[in-house]
């Protein structure tokens, strides 16, 4: 990634979206998923705003549903591609649309992904000429139709309307008009299951259409004579019917009279043979149909029962191939597919995973952090008062004399006047970064029993409690890693206090040491506080799973004026860190932070 500056980085941009549409967000490699709970997005390249638009649309799409799709009837629903496909659609439109109502700018940001699939020719619609399958013509005129109408997605009206002119062509008048019947219910759909129901509302239209296409079918083969000349197939009378009668003696009057009222009765829209000529028809109405409709398609003669059935039944049986690909699937194919020199290894924003809870133990933690946090708090508050006044100053003019400069007066010199001038409070946020990882897991010393991890959370607790103490300082504490992954666990959040959370604490070990992602963790977290100051605390045993990768987030990291600080936790750190102590019991933090609090709590 070119640009150095997190501000606009894509983690911090994801994390940021992710926080705001309230799911979870990792960024990392080359591929971009979501497993109904979390969305993981590639590291892209920010230098394209059109790949950032994709992305940012794809992110509002997924968080759409993990917000507002129940999965298990999303699940339960694909028994067949047809239906998973119909069920998709409207699903899609349902979640963006409630998602417009909180979150008023996804509607742009959805449409910008339709705009640049329009413009690229990334959508693959299909024409009559083409013969598209069954299931692809209705697929299509729902995806683009409802997106237009009901999303109001512009760039879509072309497509929709002629979507909807294959459709009306390629469908009988009265499944057509039933579709659009159905889909009038689109707007009111509220729940994964609304969704579900209205799909198989469709799907039975569609099958009795096709029911009602074969019963014509049948009604027109039986009606059919069994002689009948090519040319007569229009139903006209014709002199060879006096050669039939002279050649059925032994036929009764009345089948004559029967066959002769058969030849010549009107046919109906869908009653002539294949050889007829459409213009020997003006029938405007299917059999069974009802009225007649706007929609010409179903009207032509040429299309007769027999086809618009195998039509139907093609539809019901359609495969996973004959239907097009889903949007969004598109969507996060197109951004897995982004060249490999877009990719930058060192980003990797991990997902925040909710930590266990064990009241016993984090309560421990908490009382033995007591003690220690008072005499902290104590320690740094008398260091940040003493320093927010600055030596007095004599000036010529104010309203408070300095007793100890009036010889001054005699000497001819006005400047007897005291000054003082207050400096700027704390206003840092700080970030507590506590390695768990299972290095972290050996004793402080041959003769105790306290881990490094021990340590480190004790230490992390009495911190965070002394400093929650002091104004205008917001602290937060993450352990890392989650289990065996790159995950992490946010123990507290900016804003949330010590005490209501102390069940949480807990000095677990596991995994290696992914410090790079926990350092884009922290950071994404820091970016998003209002405090002018930023501030990561890493408490570690100092041995990263890639020296490299934290290097480069670190520079990163102090490029957009985030500073850092490594706590080595019996153990040197500044390898790592430019600003780092080391702590050997909980008691060495209150004197090293004392040594460096003036640069980290204070204003410059």
């Amino acid at each position: 990634m070119n640009n150095q500056n997190l501000n606009n980085a894509f983690p911090i941009v994801a994390a940021a979206l992710g926080n705001k549409f309230g799911v979870k967000v990792s960024v990392g490699g080359d591929d971009a998923y979501t497993n109904g709970d979390s969305i993981h997005l590639p590291a892209l390249d920010t230098e394209d705003t059109n790949i950032q638009d994709i992305a940012w649309g794809y992110l509002a799409h997924e968080a759409a549903h993990v917000r507002f799709t129940d999965f298990g009837e999303f699940r339960n629903a694909a028994t067949n591609p047809l239906r998973k496909n119909i069920v998709n659609i409207l699903e899609d439109i349902r979640i963006e649309k409630s998602m417009q109502d909180p979150y008023p700018g996804t509607k742009r940001t959805t449409e910008k992904v339709v705009e640049y699939l329009v413009k690229t020719g990334g959508f693959g619609f299909v024409t009559k000429d083409q013969d598209p399958h069954p299931a692809k013509v209705l697929s299509q005129f729902m995806l683009f139709r409802l997106r237009h109408d009901i999303l109001g997605q512009k760039a879509l009206a072309s497509f929709a309307d002629s979507a909807e002119a294959l459709l009306e062509e390629s469908f009988p008048v009265g499944a057509v008009t039933r579709l659009f019947g159905l889909l009038s219910d689109v707007p009111h759909l509220n729940e994964t299951r609304d969704c579900v129901r209205l799909a198989d509302q469709i799907l039975r239209m569609i099958q009795e259409e096709q029911e009602k296409a074969e019963e014509q079918a049948k009604q027109q083969t039986q009606q059919q004579p069994s002689q009948q000349s090519p040319s007569n197939s229009g139903g006209q009378s014709d002199p060879s019917d006096d050669a039939i009668d002279d050649q059925s003696d032994d036929l009764s009057s009345d089948t004559d009279d029967s066959q002769q009222d058969q030849q010549s009765q009107p046919d109906n829209a869908n009653g002539q043979s294949d050889t007829s000529d459409p213009a020997d028809d003006n029938s405007d109405q299917q059999s069974g149909q009802g009225a007649t409709s706007s929609h010409s398609g179903a009207d032509d003669p040429s299309q007769d029962a027999e086809q618009l059935a195998q039509i139907l039944s093609s539809l019901l049986s359609a495969s996973q191939d004959d239907l097009p690909d889903d949007l969004f699937e598109a969507v996060q194919e197109l951004l897995g597919n982004q060249p490999r020199n877009s990719y930058d290894s060192d980003i990797h924003l991990p997902l925040a995973m909710e930590p266990a809870r064990n009241p016993s133990i984090g309560n421990a933690i908490l009382n033995r952090a007591l003690s220690e946090s008072g005499k902290i708090r104590a320690s740094l508050q008398g260091l940040i008062q003493s320093s927010r006044y600055e030596r007095p100053i004599n000036k010529r003019s104010g309203n408070r004399i300095d007793g100890r400069k009036l010889v001054r007066l005699s000497q001819g010199d006005s400047r007897v006047f005291e000054r003082r001038t207050h400096k700027q409070a704390p206003n840092t946020a700080l970030h507590l970064l506590v390695d768990a990882s299972g290095s972290m897991n050996r004793c402080i010393s041959l003769n105790s029993s306290i881990t490094l991890a021990d340590l480190a959370m004790d230490s992390a607790v009495a911190l965070a409690l002394a400093l929650e103490g002091i104004s205008g300082v917001n602290p937060a504490i993450t352990r890392f890693p989650d289990e065996y992954t790159d995950n992490v666990n946010p123990l507290l959040k900016h804003g949330q206090k010590v005490r209501p959370n102390a069940s949480v604490f807990s000095a677990i070990t596991n995994g290696g040491t992914p410090l790079h992602t926990a350092i884009w963790y922290a950071a994404a977290s820091v970016m998003a506080t209002k405090e002018d100051r930023k501030v990561i605390m890493v408490l570690t045993d100092g041995e990263p799973d890639d020296s490299d990768a934290a290097k480069s987030v670190i520079r990163r990291c102090q490029a957009t004026g985030i500073e850092l600080v490594g706590v080595g936790i019996c153990i040197d750190t500044r390898h790592l860190f430019d600003h780092s102590i080391c702590i050997n019991n909980v008691s060495d933090l209150r004197s090293e932070l004392f040594r460096i609090s003036k640069d980290l709590l204070l204003a410059a």
